[in-house]
């Protein structure tokens, strides 16, 4: 009888531990999806601002450019040879060497123009159409012209 007690303490006990072990194992892969999927994929991250203007039809392959805007100050304030606004270029950049994914791409620039207009700066922006080849580049540029002739007009209202 004492033997039968053993082993059936055995057994519950191997599947004590069993059980620990599976559950366990479930919570770390539970634990470790959701941390992938909420983090951005780093094949995803195609897109960085730069600091300077782009001509026409310039384009780098470290950086394409999509949208940009350039920030004047003074109230006849031209962009010349010294060009004294301050311009950011939305581009996008080889897989994984940017700094943002396509929707925080957008509203980091929507962000900033709507920041200058409410600062009283005039926005002057150039948009790249050609140039965009991967799926929502367009709708994007598309958004960003909006919300830079928006916050103009908002501008010359006051």
């Amino acid at each position: 009888m004492t033997e039968m007690i053993t082993v059936v303490g055995g057994v519950v006990l191997f599947l004590l531990f069993a059980a620990g072990l599976l559950a366990y194992q479930s919570s770390r892969m539970i634990s470790e999806r959701e941390a992938s999927e909420s983090a951005a994929p780093t094949g995803s991250l195609l897109y960085s601002v730069v600091n300077q203007a782009f001509a026409e039809h310039e384009e780098r392959p470290e950086a394409v450019p999509l949208f940009q805007f350039t920030v004047l100050f003074g109230p006849g304030e031209q962009l010349a040879k010294g060009e004294k606004g301050t311009t950011s270029a939305l581009c996008r950049v080889p897989a994984g060497t940017g700094e943002m994914v396509l929707t925080d791409a957008e509203n980091w620039m929507r962000s900033n123009i709507r920041k200058a207009s409410i600062e009283g700066a005039r926005v002057v922006f150039v948009s790249f159409p050609e140039k965009a080849d991967r799926r929502g580049e367009k709708e994007l540029i598309r958004n960003l012209e909006v919300t830079a002739r928006e916050e103009a007009e908002h501008a010359n209202h006051h």
